[in-house]
């Protein structure tokens, strides 16, 4: 029965091609639209290598201090020091790890008597390891007996051994960065710049290099914020409880200025849109997206409903020739739903594609900012941030519902009227 069903709704869909396509592509550009937004949220915030643990971390990358006594409104607003780092966030002891990283800074790269390249390097320590997850070809990250010896040793991404060396089997070379040599330990595949924390092409201890010496404030501020992986997103706040402590305690050590976090550590959503002292605002951030999803649904919807709904109205004489020949009411409304389905089955499978394709096409556009803008890297996109299956079921479960009461509702005000009158589309 089923068969015949889909069999019948395939039938008619040819029978009204131009209507159909209509239909389908219309369908198809609503769930196109909103999946392209929902991948350009989603692959800053879902777990994707190497940042597969955004779940359960948190971020520091902004400070303010102000004079104590001070209003907060009256203080200056910068990254952390490496001194504030380790004493108000390495020492934590709640979270599973704590790692360090500077911002990113152009480095001339270059192999003694041999290729040069510049490459994004960032300063870091022995636990960024930890807290994301890189996948090696060759060696291993920097230890913390490297970090703790002040060791001048690199790891390099994929593109710059390649750039550098012609190979990624480079372990144990010297590498030459800005004119300092360092020994390479290891080296990862390619790093996406949307992996906004872990991004890098070049990763040095921060003992090795300049971090520590770049302080201001009271040696309070300087290059550095700071990456908390939580062993759990339950555990968050009593992380932010522990460093707060942290925070108060260090203050007590300062003797003219004092530091505060302007309700930092951020979760990954929070840390996505905070810019600089200005404390988030998720739910507008959240509402806003809520919003336009729903005016990309219901403006198509609305639009194709109403040409469903006159496609059917011309389809009520043939609902009524069908009761003529025995046909009941559950018959006729599953037949209607069946039509529909395959309708927008069709539509789903375009949109789909025309949503991976528009952001290919359009990656660039789609993901270029004032943040990434000077970097070296590319805006690489994974299968895991592209795969958004619920987003999908929801687009498609919304266009099948006003796809089949457009279609349903006069199909069922046919089946309960007289024969007579359906056949004269009364």
């Amino acid at each position: 029965m089923i068969r015949l069903y889909f069999l019948q709704a395939l039938y008619h869909l040819r029978e009204n091609p131009i209507i159909t396509w209509v239909s389908v592509l219309g369908t198809a550009m609503a769930i196109c639209m909103i999946m392209v937004l929902v991948i350009t949220f989603q692959v800053r915030l879902v777990d994707c290598e190497p940042e597969v643990n955004r779940s359960r971390t948190l971020h520091v990358p902004y400070m303010s201090v102000k004079q104590k006594g001070k209003s907060d409104n009256e203080s200056a607003n910068s990254s952390m020091s490496v001194r504030t780092g380790r004493e108000c966030f390495r020492t934590l002891t709640t979270p599973e790890a704590v790692t360090l990283v500077s911002g990113v800074d152009k480095v001339r790269a270059s192999v003694p008597a041999g290729s040069k390249a510049t490459a994004d390097m960032v300063q870091t320590d022995e636990a960024f390891w930890t807290v994301f997850s890189f996948r090696f070809l060759s060696g291993a990250g920097f230890t913390r007996a490297d970090c703790d010896a002040g060791l001048p040793h690199a790891v390099l991404s994929a593109s710059i051994a390649r750039q550098l060396f012609g190979t990624t089997d480079v372990v144990g070379h010297t590498i030459q960065l800005n004119y300092v040599d360092y020994t390479v330990t290891g080296v990862v595949a390619d790093v996406s710049m949307l992996a906004t924390a872990a991004y890098a092409q070049i990763w040095v201890p921060y003992t090795a290099a300049d971090a520590e010496s770049l302080s201001w404030r009271d040696d309070t501020m300087g290059p550095m914020h700071a990456v908390i992986l939580a062993h759990s997103s339950a555990d968050f706040d009593a992380i932010r409880d522990e460093t707060e402590l942290l925070r108060q305690k260090y203050n007590d050590g300062l003797r003219d200025v004092e530091i505060f976090y302007r309700g930092q550590p951020d979760t990954q959503l929070a840390y996505l849109y905070r810019r600089w002292y200005a404390e988030p605002d998720v739910p507008g951030v959240m509402l806003r997206y809520g919003i336009v999803i729903a005016i990309l649904l219901l403006v198509p919807a609305v639009n194709l409903s109403g040409m469903t709904l006159s496609r059917m109205r011309r389809r009520m004489a043939e609902i009524g020739v069908r009761k003529a020949f025995g046909a009941t009411g559950g018959e006729l409304m599953r037949q209607v739903f069946f039509e529909n389905f395959v309708l927008t089955l069709l539509a789903g499978v375009v949109g789909l594609a025309l949503s991976y394709a528009a952001t290919f096409l359009l990656n660039d556009f789609l993901f270029s900012n004032s943040m990434n803008a000077y970097l070296s890297g590319e805006t690489v996109l994974t299968p895991g941030m592209l795969l958004s299956p619920w987003a999908f079921i929801a687009a498609f479960a919304f266009c099948l519902l006003m796809n089949v009461l457009s279609a349903g509702i006069p199909a069922w005000r046919a089946s309960r009227m007289n024969i007579t009158d359906a056949i004269n589309q009364r």
